[in-house]
Formats: structure tokens, sequence, C-alpha cells
């Protein structure tokens, strides 16, 4: 990691930080929607990213901690000052609907959760330059690191997908993880 990527970091954790302690409630959904996008865009995000990470026996899928909406905030207010990331997470709906189309000639929405994950899959292994207006990189890897983002750092996601400990005790660099056990958040 050069200088400007670990500034670029900072300045992520950082926003996502000031985010999350300005939540009147434990979600995403919480933050107010940024002007110019629309339901169905934030919807579709929605879904996309539920689909990337499931609800589990254990834990919320993404689509419950409200992760279309902390996309959109996150293009909107902290990545579109260093690159196009609203124009690439709008691409990236669109590709995404138009693969879905081509593919089952029905909506994202409509197909079934196998369905799905094949789109997606057959979509983030497309190279960007394949992809109609590939400036900005591929749109599947941004709207994938929103996802992780901000299901991780959600409440849902930290302390049920993730183990945690609020007041963590002594440092051990090596743990060996079982087979049931999950890796812990901060």
């Amino acid at each position: 990691m050069n200088r400007r990527e670990a500034i670029r970091q900072s300045a992520l954790w950082a926003g996502v930080a000031a985010l999350w302690a300005s939540l009147p409630a434990r979600t995403w959904a919480a933050l107010e929607r940024p002007p110019g996008w629309s339901d169905a865009e934030e919807s579709l995000l929605t879904l996309i990213g539920d689909t990337i990470i499931p609800t589990t026996a254990t834990s919320p899928g993404a689509g419950a901690v409200g992760i279309g909406r902390f996309i959109l905030v996150q293009a909107t207010d902290c990545y579109a000052a260093t690159a196009a990331a609203p124009e690439t997470v709008r691409r990236g709906l669109k590709e995404i609907e138009e693969a879905s189309r081509k593919a089952h000639a029905k909506g994202l929405a409509d197909l079934s959760v196998a369905q799905r994950e094949k789109v997606l899959t057959d979509y983030e292994g497309r190279p960007a330059s394949v992809i109609a207006g590939a400036g900005g990189g591929h749109p599947f890897r941004l709207i994938k690191e929103l996802t992780l983002l901000g299901y991780f750092t959600s409440e849902p996601g930290a302390t049920q997908a993730l183990r945690y400990l609020p007041v963590p005790g002594g440092y051990k660099g090596s743990l060996k993880l079982g087979k049931d056990e999950r890796s812990w958040a901060l």
C-alpha cells in the first residue's frame, strides 16, 4: 500500500466513523438518502448486497442493515471527491440489469437467489475493458467493496457475523480459529 492509498483509506474510515456516530439507530437506513438517487436504485443495491452477504442462521444479511443506503451515501459523499463513484455505481446497476435481462429475460429482482448469484458472478468475471465506459475500473469492485465495508462496520455485522469483544484482553497476534469459529471484529 502506498502513501496515497493509506491516506485515502484513513479518510474513508474517518468518514465511516463519523457516519456511524451520527446514526440514531444502528442501521444504515437511518441515513438520509442523497439527492438524485431513486428508490429503485437503492432497492437494487440492497438486493445485490443481500446476494453478496446473505442471511445465515447466526447473522442477518446485508439487506437487513440497509446496505443500499450506505452505498449511496458513501458513493456520493465520500468517494465522489477522488473518482466518479456515483456514475460508476449507476453504470454497474444498469449493466447488471442488462446482464440479467439478457441471461434470463427478467430483471435481477425477479430472479431466484441462484440465478442472481450466477448473474453477479458472471458480471464480476468480465474484464473491465469489455464493460461499457470502463473508465474508473470495474463497477462491481466498488459495489462489492462498499457492501463489505458497510456490512462489517454495522452493528449486526460487527457483533453477529464477527465476534465482538468491546474491551479486549491482551494482544494475541497469531490465534488459530476452530472449525466453527468466526473472525473477530475490531
